[in-house]
């Protein structure tokens, strides 16, 4: 290692070789050689360093220099700051203070303390302020002037349904918060444009109203902020004003009801204040005085109704009163006169009621018009002293009496029919004077009745003073007081002695009349058994005869003979019929029954017509009608059958629609209406109304076309009424007629139907006993005949005793039971059997008297059923068949008897088997029969008899093939009444029954036998 110059100079000077080459020493040297060569490189760096100083201070000299400048300049701003903002402070610039940072420092220490205490005292006023924002029971919104938000309270974001605490709030942009927030009040759609309207005016807003969806109100108030007159924001004030809303609306709507009840008073209600002028006037007043209340509001009362006389008066009693308190006229009733606008004085009666309000006196005044009521209590007082002269001097005797019975009063007329003057009336009971016998006790519950307070009209029989039996008709009622309390009666008395003589005799006459009627019952009722019964034996020899093969002209003469007994027996009928009409025995059927049914079976009948004229019959029936009704089918088909058919008689085109709808569900009954609807050729309006009149045809033109005898809508209507319906026409000329028949049917039980149907009458009777007790041998004879051809068992008796022998050793199914007999009749008969012998046995009562007093009595006595003689074989078997089947012990494996009108015995041995055969001629009797029916009709009412005889003559073989035996007595003697005489009305009756069967076995027909 080189060693270092000046130490290489000080070893050659100082040491020896030894000393250098001593390894010890060496080291020692090389150590001092280090030292000197750091010292020298330090040295270097030192030097070098210190250059670097030198710049370093020359450019920090510089800047401090630079920053001496900035000093002075900043010291010189600060002076100029501080003197902007303290203007006591300009001696700061003093040359003494002009450098010195120190104390501008201290200044502005002591400033800063000052500020810090002032932004203290600015936050606690903020924080307060914003507590108190907070806290108001208003909702707080306050944006800047960018709409972001500096502070809302919890109320706000409650109103608004803002799930966000309201520190968090700060800060939130709220430019589209308006179409946020629009969906929770009523009128949304204005809400957004009203904001932004607010905020571009930028003008203090108060008190705006809005209504929220859930009926709740919200007062806003907008405030601008300004400072420096520079805009910094807005602050949003809400306040809920419900409750206040809902206040002023009940004040409101209470002010309102009192105002509608003092107008709708029945007194004038005027009120006025202190100085005498009108603050309040009703309708009343408007009504009783004319002034309406825009005229009167505001003025003096002494200038409206007050008249000239009474104005003094009025002036000086409220200046006593507003003095004093007191008034002589005040909440009292008085009289006064008024004056109207017409200036018309009349007299009213008035109330003044003071009263204070606020420290504020007021009249109130309660007003009637007494000016109709004084007239009338002025004619009142006229009336009643008429009527005092009347009732002392009418015709009808008055009295008073008092509790105890004592007269207080008797007029004139009262003195004249009892005979005795006043002076002896006065104080006396009249019980005492003029009642006798068994009377006392009727005047004695009459008194009870005026205590209860009941009136009442009675007729009693007195003896007057000269002891004359007379008859008094007394009105007696009770006698109050003022008060209300009874203090005695008062009776009217009518001396009705003739009358009462006269209604003796008419009693008497009426017994005698009673009796002549009895008499005449009994008469007839012995005609009737006495002609009835040979008249039974007759028809029924003549019935079986028929049935024997004879030659064409003994069927002649036996047909001939059934007619005219027919006939024989349609004259005694009518004579029984004048009896049962003047009795009113007409009644209906109240059956279960299904009326759309029945409407089908109409329409199957009349179809075949309506085919011919190219018409259509349509139904349209309503779901909402129960299936099954209550009612009379038969009597509605009979209305049905004259509606429709007169729709079909007088329609040339078109169609006929039968409508039936449900006008009212009860809860057990319905109320439906059945529309006749056709195209026809209508009446004129004035003709509807006399259409239900007997005989009634619109014109001679119409009769000579359509036919007809006017008495199908008479019988109609009168059917309709019987049902307690309605019947209505509506129809225009040449455009179509609707008939409307309204009627209330009791729901019916389909049950009853099936049970109906399933208890079908039964035909064969085989082996069935029959006890017959019949006086009359020849009788007898026609019953058994009829019975042993539908093989029953027959035990014959001739009288009631004979009959009890009998039933006391044997059973039988049935028995039938002549009224009319020797040593013991049907009646006493059947009560023996039914009370002593307690056999239940069905009794048929077989009597030529049909009057209901006799069938009561059949009832009464304990029989079934009863069957009039001359009896009809059908109706015999189809009544000993309903009894039958009414006890299942008796019948048990027998054939049914439906309730089919036809026997198809003698076709079916006619076709040989062929079915096709059967049915074809079944179709050829529908139409033919349905055909003739309509012509008969026709000529009927063209009073073409003959035509009616030749029609019946040519259905009469269809009807006999059919086997429709129970109407072939009535086709043959219709078919010789119409030829041989010109008595319609017996026609008539005879086609009714006729019409009536064929109708129901074209339906049986059709429904058995067609439609299988």
């Amino acid at each position: 290692m080189e060693s270092h110059k000046l130490l290489q100079r000080q070893i050659k000077k100082y040491l020896t070789q030894n000393c250098i080459e001593n390894p010890e020493f060496k080291e020692f040297i090389n150590a001092v050689n280090d030292s000197y060569l750091a010292f020298e490189r330090d040295k270097d760096l030192m030097n070098h360093a210190f250059q670097e100083s030198e710049k370093e201070y020359n450019k920090i000299n510089y800047s401090l220099k630079k920053e001496y400048e900035l000093k002075k300049q900043s010291i010189s701003n600060l002076y100029d700051g501080i003197e902007a903002l303290d203007e006591e402070y300009n001696d700061l610039k003093s040359e003494a203070h002009f450098d010195d940072l120190l104390f501008i420092s201290k200044y502005l220490n002591i400033q800063i303390e000052k500020r810090k205490e002032i932004e203290k005292n600015l936050s606690t006023t903020v924080e307060l302020l914003k507590n108190l924002l907070a806290n108001l029971q208003s909702g707080i919104l306050v944006e800047d002037e960018n709409r972001k938000i500096l502070f809302t309270n919890k109320l706000f974001c409650n109103m608004f349904s803002i799930p966000v605490d309201p520190q968090d709030m700060v800060g939130i942009d709220c430019t589209n918060s308006a179409e946020q927030s629009k969906n929770l009040f009523k009128n949304s759609n204005d809400f957004s444009p009203r904001i932004n309207t607010i905020l571009s005016d930028k003008k203090l807003v108060s008190k705006e109203l809005l209504e929220t969806i859930d009926n709740q109100f919200l007062e806003r108030d907008y405030i601008p902020i300004f400072i420096n007159n520079e805009y910094k924001g807005h602050l949003w004030k809400y306040t809920d004003v419900t409750q206040s809303i809902q206040s002023q609306n009940l004040l409101e709507q209470s002010e309102e009801r009192n105002r509608l009840i003092m107008n709708a008073s029945l007194n004038a209600i005027i009120t006025i204040n202190k100085k005498g002028e009108i603050t309040f006037w009703n309708d009343q007043a408007e009504t009783i005085f004319g002034w309406k209340k825009e005229e009167v509001i505001g003025k003096k009362l002494s200038e409206t109704i007050i008249p000239k006389e009474h104005k003094k008066g009025h002036y000086e009693g409220m200046k006593h009163y507003i003095l004093t308190g007191e008034g002589p006229v005040l909440n009292k009733q008085i009289e006064l006169p008024a004056l109207n606008k017409e200036g018309k004085e009349f007299l009213i009666e008035i109330s003044i009621i003071p009263i204070k309000q606020n420290e504020e006196i007021f009249f109130c005044s309660f007003i009637q018009d007494i000016s109709e009521r004084k007239k009338t209590e002025k004619i009142l007082k006229f009336q009643e002293e008429k009527f005092r002269n009347i009732i002392s001097n009418m015709n009808l005797g008055l009295i008073e009496v008092d509790n105890n019975e004592n007269i207080l009063f008797a007029n004139q007329s009262f003195e004249a029919i009892s005979g005795f003057e006043a002076s002896e009336l006065l104080g006396k009971n009249p019980s005492d004077l003029f009642v006798f016998g068994e009377n006392f006790d009727v005047i004695k519950s009459k008194k009870e009745l005026r205590n209860q307070g009941i009136s009442d009209v009675y007729q009693i029989p007195i003896k007057n003073k000269r002891g004359e039996l007379k008859w008094w008709a007394v009105s007696g009622a009770p006698n109050y007081d003022d008060q209300g309390n009874l203090v005695g009666s008062i009776g009217i008395h009518l001396d009705i002695t003739e009358q009462k003589q006269l209604e003796i005799e008419l009693e008497k006459e009426k017994i005698k009349a009673e009796e002549a009627s009895k008499a005449k019952e009994a008469f007839l009722a012995n005609m009737s058994h006495e002609i009835r019964t040979p008249l039974n034996a007759i028809i029924g020899f003549l019935r079986e005869l028929s049935k024997q093969e004879l030659t064409v002209l003994q069927k002649k003469y036996i047909e001939n003979s059934s007619i005219a007994s027919k006939h024989l027996l349609a004259i005694i009928n009518n004579v029984l019929d004048i009896s049962k009409i003047e009795a009113g025995e007409m009644s209906l059927e109240e059956e279960d029954f299904i009326l759309k049914k029945t409407i089908s079976n109409v329409i199957t009948v009349l179809q075949p017509k309506a085919n011919k004229k190219g018409l259509k019959i349509d139904m349209n029936f309503s779901s909402n009608i129960a299936p099954v009704l209550k009612g009379d089918s038969l009597r509605i088909e009979q209305i049905l059958f004259n509606l429709v058919g007169n729709s079909l008689k007088f329609t040339q085109k078109g169609s006929i629609l039968i409508q039936c709808e449900l006008l009212k569900n009860h809860k057990s009954s319905q109320d439906i209406k059945i529309s006749i609807v056709d195209t026809g050729i209508g009446m004129d309006e004035n003709y509807v109304e006399t259409l239900f009149k007997k005989f009634s045809q619109e014109d001679k033109k119409i009769t000579r076309k359509f036919g007809g005898t006017g008495l199908g809508m008479s019988i109609t209507k009168e059917l309709v009424n019987l049902m307690n319906g309605k019947i209505e026409v509506k129809s225009k000329k040449n455009i179509g007629t609707t008939v409307q028949v309204i009627l209330n049917f009791n729901i019916g039980n389909a049950k009853n139907i099936e049970t109906k149907n399933s208890k079908k009458l039964q035909s064969n009777l085989d082996g069935i006993h029959i006890l017959l007790v019949e006086d009359n041998d020849m009788n007898r004879m026609v019953a058994q005949n009829s019975l042993q051809y539908f093989n029953c068992k027959v035990t014959e008796a001739e009288n009631g005793v004979e009959a009890l022998e009998i039933l006391k050793k044997q059973n039988f199914d049935i028995i039938l039971m002549d009224i009319q007999m020797p040593e013991m009749d049907g009646i006493e008969a059947t009560k023996i059997i039914r009370n002593e012998f307690k056999l239940s046995t069905p009794i048929i009562a077989l009597t030529a008297n049909a009057f209901k007093t006799e069938i009561e009595k059949c009832k009464e006595a304990g029989m079934n059923d009863y069957i009039t003689k001359p009896f009809d074989e059908t109706i015999l078997i189809e009544t000993i068949a309903k009894q039958v089947y009414k006890n299942p012990d008796i019948l048990n494996t027998h054939a049914t008897i439906g309730e089919n009108l036809y026997n198809l015995n003698s076709l079916n041995n006619l076709s040989r088997g062929n079915h096709d055969f059967v049915l074809k001629m079944i179709t050829i009797f529908n139409t033919q029969t349905v055909d003739t029916i309509d012509k008969v009709n026709q000529a009927l009412e063209n009073n073409a008899f003959v035509e009616v005889s030749k029609l019946i003559h040519k259905i009469k073989p269809s009807i006999e093939g059919i086997g429709v035996v129970s109407i072939l007595e009535e086709v043959k003697l219709l078919e010789k009444i119409a030829k041989e005489t010109s008595d319609k009305n017996q026609m008539l009756h005879l086609f009714d029954n006729i019409k009536t069967t064929l109708e129901k076995v074209v339906i049986q027909l059709q429904e058995n036998e067609l439609n299988k």
